[in-house]
């Protein structure tokens, strides 16, 4: 675990702005230069693609993150997760939560809610090699998302505030799932907990994206090869 409390304020200040401004993106289909998404009529309602979620989604959850952290002198990136860690110990977490998940993976995987919201971008059903660049864009989007959630929040909130921090990191993490169907919503808050017990304990976030990473593939995987069949609804 991490000791040696210190204040976080840029750490709540770029987060906070970070999870407001995703929160009002995620909600609406809108490119960032529409503005609709915002109430400001003064642009085409232009819709986005996939590849602008991706790099707007990277610049607040990892590259704003990393800046402000250099611009505040704030120390190495190791001291927010970005790190190996205990390696071993990490993936035998990791690999022991990815094995917890399958079971409800191949539940969710039958459900129509989960089927119509995932994969996220349809093509992949259809398309084998658009299912491999969307699997590694994918890789790269949740790498930031866990370093955003289990680097940066976690690691600065708790050696400020403790678990009260993970806490903050955690309805933050829960709030940016809004939207999705309500199990995956309702399930993100042990999740968050969980996932920053395994970064603070190995000392990095790594572990976390691993299975992250893993989870989402499998359901996807399952996704496809189940494409077609009659989902269940009860």
């Amino acid at each position: 675990m991490t000791h040696g409390k210190r204040t976080e304020w840029e750490v709540v200040i770029v987060g906070g702005l970070g999870v407001l401004f995703l929160f009002l993106y995620y909600q609406q289909p809108y490119t960032v230069s529409a503005l609709r998404w915002l109430g400001i009529q003064g642009a085409p309602a232009a819709y986005r693609d996939w590849n602008e979620y991706i790099v707007v989604s990277s610049i607040w959850l990892l590259w704003l993150p990393i800046l402000s952290l250099a611009f505040f002198g704030k120390g190495e990136l190791s001291q927010y997760g970005l790190a190996r860690g205990d390696g071993k110990q990490g993936a035998l977490w990791a690999l022991a939560m990815y094995l917890l998940m399958l079971p409800v993976l191949y539940y969710v995987a039958q459900r129509a809610e989960f089927r119509a919201y995932y994969p996220l971008d349809k093509r992949v059903l259809t398309d084998p090699a658009y299912a491999v660049y969307f699997s590694v864009a994918y890789g790269y989007y949740l790498f930031c998302w866990e370093f955003f959630f289990r680097g940066f929040l976690t690691f600065g909130l708790y050696r400020w505030l403790g678990w009260w921090g993970v806490g903050m990191q955690a309805a933050a993490f829960a709030l940016l799932h809004y939207g999705k169907p309500l199990p995956e919503v309702l399930g993100s808050i042990p999740a968050a907990f969980a996932l920053s017990w395994l970064a603070l304990r190995v000392r990095s976030f790594l572990p976390c994206f691993w299975v992250h990473w893993a989870v989402q593939l499998t359901l996807d995987a399952l996704l496809i090869l189940g494409h077609g069949a009659e989902p269940r609804r009860s």
